[in-house]
């Protein structure tokens, strides 16, 4: 009977450690991207609708604000922004001008962008962006790679592989919620500091 006792004891402390290593093991991937060695956190992502394309194919912009930017809103629409920091804008091209599907989305330049599941040159990486700035700051573009996009209600996942025209690579992950707004909402109609986002 002692002896069964004993087993038991070893036998659930070792489940307990098994599991508590599995936790430690498991590491969550961080809502970041990355771009010459600098890893910048992702605090607010927002998409805007383009309109329609050739072809019955819908543009939606996402934007990925580091977490250093405040976006302010009224009315429960953007209205502007404040800080400093790095902001990844990215195009994709859908069948739907309201949301993005689920797939791989492959780089098409925006010249012949006529194609469903691709993403096209239009947008890039901004490095050092000070939203108190009025200057347009010219993007690092991108030319190649591919985002990965799993749609699950309103919440969006991406995962990004980015080839750029400076020979690096960005690369990043995001999940969470990403609200699409209309051509019409981008900026509160009682605004007068402008479009919320100064880089447009």
């Amino acid at each position: 009977m002692k002896q069964t006792l004993i087993k038991t004891v070893v036998l659930v402390f070792a489940i307990s450690a098994s599991l508590a290593s599995c936790k430690k093991d498991k590491v969550e991937t961080k809502n970041s991207f990355k771009y010459n060695q600098k890893e910048s956190e992702i605090g607010t992502t927002m998409g805007f609708q383009f309109g329609a394309l050739d072809g019955g194919v819908y543009g939606i912009g996402v934007e990925f604000f580091e977490k250093t930017f405040t976006v302010h809103y009224v009315n429960g629409l953007p209205d502007s922004l404040s800080g400093k920091g790095d902001l990844l804008e990215l195009t994709f091209l859908t069948n739907n001008e309201t949301q993005i599907a689920s797939g791989v989305y492959n780089f098409l330049d925006l010249n012949t962008a006529t194609s469903l599941k691709a993403f096209s040159i239009a947008g890039g990486l901004y490095v050092n962006v000070d939203a108190a700035d009025s200057s347009n700051p010219v993007p690092i573009g991108i030319t190649g790679g591919k985002v990965t996009v799993t749609k699950n209600s309103d919440e969006y996942e991406f995962t990004f592989d980015l080839n750029t025209n400076a020979n690096t690579k960005i690369t990043g992950y995001y999940k969470g919620k990403t609200v699409i707004y209309t051509d019409g909402k981008k900026k509160s109609s009682s605004s007068n500091s402008g479009f919320f986002n100064p880089l447009r």
